[in-house]
């Protein structure tokens, strides 16, 4: 099933955030107060990336800048003494993790969303709590997202910009929907956001994703979500019968696709 990863990998990657931020903190605190700059540079690489996502500059991050500032840190820490060099390669050692291990989902494509497919049944509800089908959409093309909830700055942006193109999708006869597990009232209070007539729906329990195979067990931060599952960041582009003709499942949270693209879909409906 896609998006599945075994128990023990789930599990701490719910908890890795946190530990990881203080970390982080304390390698600086540490830096500083003993003069090894080195470390301190290591681990503000890490911050850096942390820093960039929460003031929500863009809908994808590429980790490199941190790498190459962490990685100047390691540098820096070989000309000040052993003690030294032991932390800011521990350090550059967790953002290797983060980057390789934490961003990645261990995701194989969804069956279920394969071009040309048709995609499956699938049950939600709007932000009154009412049911809604997804058959409810035949007739004119779509563009689905499932995005994780409104404590995910990635996708915040996202669903801005999804916002910003959105009569231009209008225009080509398509509507916009966007799902998340998280409660009614935060996909509310995202709703109000943006001055754009998008469908922000709620999938109870994560059925539909588990339909379709894009469920995240362990995807929401301890501390910083409430549940423990999330979703894979998912977009799809189904025409007026139902039919998948664009399917973006990236295996990293860092990466969303550009609106474009769906809007190069939507031209050749």
């Amino acid at each position: 099933m896609a998006g599945l990863e075994n128990d023990w990998q789930a599990k701490l990657k719910r908890v890795f955030i946190i530990p990881l931020l203080v970390g982080n903190i304390a390698f600086i605190v540490v830096g500083i107060v003993t003069g090894w700059w080195g470390v301190a540079v290591t681990a503000a690489g890490q911050l850096l990336l942390f820093a960039v996502i929460a003031m929500k500059f863009s809908r994808s991050l590429n980790a490199a800048p941190a790498v190459v500032v962490g990685g100047a840190g390691v540098v820096i820490s070989f000309t000040q003494g052993a003690g030294a060099t032991v932390l800011a390669l521990l350090c550059f050692a967790l953002l290797m993790v983060y980057v390789f291990w934490y961003s990645t989902n261990g995701r194989t494509p969804s069956e279920a969303l394969a071009i040309g497919s048709t995609l499956p049944e699938l049950t939600f509800t709007d932000l009154d709590g009412n049911p809604v089908r997804s058959a409810d959409w035949a007739g004119s093309p779509t563009v689905l997202l499932f995005y994780r909830g409104t404590w995910c700055p990635l996708c915040t942006v996202q669903v801005r910009e999804m916002a910003e193109q959105y009569r231009e999708i209008d225009a080509l006869g398509a509507r916009v929907v966007l799902v998340s597990p998280q409660p009614a009232t935060e996909s509310a209070k995202l709703a109000r956001q943006f001055d754009a007539p998008m469908t922000f729906l709620v999938d109870e329990d994560n059925a539909a994703a588990r339909v379709l195979g894009i469920q995240h067990p362990g995807g929401a931060p301890l501390g910083v979500a409430p549940e423990a599952e999330s979703v894979l960041p998912t977009a799809v582009v189904v025409d007026a019968d139902g039919v998948v003709r664009f399917a973006h499942e990236t295996d990293n949270y860092r990466i969303r696709p550009d609106p474009e693209l769906f809007l190069e879909t939507l031209r050749t409906l």
